[in-house]
């Protein structure tokens, strides 16, 4: 995709296409699908925020629900803060965290506030479906590079394709759709590429970090925070989704320490937020966002699904994606054609993602949402149809 506003259309029609077929596969097969594409867990990793979340609707009353500012309550915002501030090791602000309903809102409100045509925002390829979807809406040009073929960070295309109106890039760090952690070494050879294009631009480049999966690191090593490494980044999160709770639509931006104009950008974000009609999550979530803070989900029944589940891939013959984080796993087309692939699994009654949804093709993403039995059964399927492709 070139610099320029695709069609809201062109972006639109894809996953369109996608959700009439996936709610096909649901209606013929009922209870028996077995559904690895949205990321809609029907199982629980860690049961404790369920059961924090009751206990709070037990004992708020009305001043607890009370409207928050637009920005979300104080004292959530000072813990949200004080929390990242130990994961980044950087001192946050409580008035730089704005929360959101979802991750999805704090980087449509970042794009908002803090940009304009002809303001190009670079991508990296593949990238969550809906980022060139907000920019097109807001009539911001993009660029998606390529990554490398282990879908690392290529700095030197990133430096290629770099215009002078350029003035930010999305990073999701774990990547998504792919589960990738980018090294600290991939993020220090980032930070210095932006300040040399920042320094020659005469004004700094934005690095917005989508850290909605930050939580879902199932290896055994640390995710690297851009933030550490590049002053000045916007870190986006999801409380819900870090705790399997999509539909609760909780998350939050955070202004980095060392971001230019600290002060004027968060009031920025906070006017946009009441401009634009949007309101931080409901009250119940942002106490519940609260109390979730200070701790960190168990991943011990995502880590045994990660390793077992691409065992039986590699034994059916089909090639994932080596990743470390998300509950995704991508993996390998076995077919040329991508779409006719994913239709013929949806066929025999199991629901994965095309990679042209992600705007790339030659892979497909599957979701860990069930237990080890169905998921079992999903990679049978997947073999067959693959063998038959």
């Amino acid at each position: 995709m070139t610099a320029g506003a695709p069609q809201l259309e062109e972006l639109l029609t894809p996953l369109q296409d996608y959700t009439r077929l996936h709610a096909a596969t649901l209606r013929r097969f009922g209870s028996r699908t077995v559904d690895l594409s949205f990321p809609n867990p029907q199982f629980l990793n860690d049961p404790r925020p369920y059961q924090i979340l009751a206990d709070l609707a037990a004992l708020c009353g009305p001043a607890d629900l009370r409207y928050s500012p637009f920005g979300g309550f104080t004292i959530v915002r000072r813990r949200l803060a004080a929390a990242l501030s130990r994961d980044h090791d950087l001192p946050y602000q409580r008035h730089c965290v704005i929360m959101t309903p979802g991750a999805s809102a704090a980087l449509h409100l970042a794009l908002d506030a803090l940009f304009s045509p002809p303001d190009t925002v670079m991508l990296t390829r593949p990238c969550w479906m809906d980022y060139p979807l907000y920019l097109a809406h807001l009539g911001l040009p993009c660029d998606i590079v390529d990554t490398t073929p282990d879908k690392h960070l290529d700095v030197e295309r990133i430096e290629r394709t770099w215009t002078p109106q350029t003035r930010a890039l999305i990073l999701s760090q774990p990547a998504s759709p792919t589960g990738v952690l980018h090294t600290g070494s991939e993020l220090t050879a980032l930070a210095e590429l932006l300040h040399r294009l920042g320094s020659r631009a005469g004004r700094p480049v934005v690095l917005i970090a989508d850290e909605a999966h930050a939580g879902h690191v199932w290896g055994d090593i640390v995710c690297p925070a851009p933030a550490a490494y590049y002053p000045n980044t916007i870190t986006v999160r999801s409380v819900s989704k870090t705790w399997d709770m999509q539909g609760q639509r909780c998350g939050y931006l955070a202004l980095s320490p060392g971001f230019t104009a600290l002060d004027q950008a968060a009031t920025r974000l906070e006017q946009a937020m009441r401009i634009s009609g949007q309101c931080a999550p409901t009250a119940l979530m942002q106490h519940l966002a609260a109390e979730l803070a200070d701790l960190a989900p168990d991943h011990t029944a995502l880590a045994d699904l990660q390793r077992s589940t691409r065992h039986d891939l590699d034994a059916a013959g089909i090639s994932a994606l080596p990743a470390e984080a998300t509950r995704f796993i991508y993996a390998r087309n076995p077919s040329r054609h991508t779409a006719g692939f994913v239709t013929r699994l949806a066929d025999r009654g199991v629901l994965v993602m095309p990679s042209p949804l992600f705007h790339e093709p030659g892979w497909f993403r599957l979701s860990l949402n069930v237990p080890a039995t169905g998921l079992r059964r999903a990679v049978t399927i997947i073999g067959e149809v693959a063998h038959d492709a």
